[in-house]
């Protein structure tokens, strides 16, 4: 039976979905790789646990095309290909330019005439 992780641990929401997602790290120079929290049969990947915490990816290839460490791996899909979000970020709304002040009048001061001019 192969390995399950954690429901809840290290699990975050995507910024673009909101669907539940986990950060792995692949073997490729360290690049971190979102993961949907769950796992699936179907998936082309092979995600474990490392000791510190931590989730590490590799790509299920030719001659190894299950999860090798049956109790430590599990199939994973990468969010990238099920993400149903805008493939752009929504941008905010142009925010409005203050208004200008515009220069006030002093009222004389009490006991002056022509606001204390001569």
């Amino acid at each position: 039976m192969p390995a399950i992780p954690h429901p809840t641990q290290g699990v975050t929401a995507c910024t673009r979905c909101g669907a539940q997602i986990r950060w792995a790290t692949g073997p490729d120079r360290g690049q971190r790789t979102p993961l949907n929290a769950l796992p699936s049969p179907a998936g082309g990947l092979a995600a474990r646990t490392t000791g510190l915490g931590g989730l590490v990816v590799r790509r299920l290839s030719a001659e190894e095309p299950d999860a090798v460490e049956a109790l430590l791996e599990w199939k994973a899909v990468s969010h990238f290909d099920s993400c149903t979000g805008n493939s752009q970020r929504p941008q905010a709304p142009p925010r409005a330019r203050p208004a200008r002040r515009r220069p006030t009048v002093q009222p004389p001061l009490w006991g002056q005439q022509n606001g204390g001019r001569r």
